[in-house]
This record gives structure tokens, sequence and C-alpha cells, in this order.
């Protein structure tokens, strides 16, 4: 398979920041392109199902 390197910016502190990318690169190594726009898709219209995905996740 390919690599891609893209440069990107995330808000936050520097500690956040490095902390979401290395989340995002963990979540598009091991899911498929399909899976990762289905998960944006929900985060972006759907925040009960955010709330209870936090929830059975035991965050915040």
């Amino acid at each position: 398979m390919e690599k891609h390197k893209f440069t990107i910016s995330i808000s936050g502190s520097k500690k956040e920041a490095t902390e979401k990318i290395n989340a995002l690169a963990v979540l598009a190594a091991h899911l498929s392109a399909s899976t990762i726009k289905g998960f944006a898709e929900v985060v972006k219209n759907d925040p009960a199902k955010i709330e209870f995905a936090k929830h059975y996740l035991g965050l915040e």
C-alpha cells in the first residue's frame, strides 16, 4: 500500500494536538476510509450518539 504525507493544523495546546494526531493516526492505520467517513458523519451530525459512545467508553 502506498504511503502519503499530509500537513494539517489542529487547535489546542501542543500536548492536546499531539494526542489528537496520534489518535487519528491509529484510526487511519486500522480502519477503512468508509468507516472513518461514517464516524465523521456521526460526529458532525448526531451528538446524541457521541454522548452515548462517550458514556459507554467511560469518557467525560
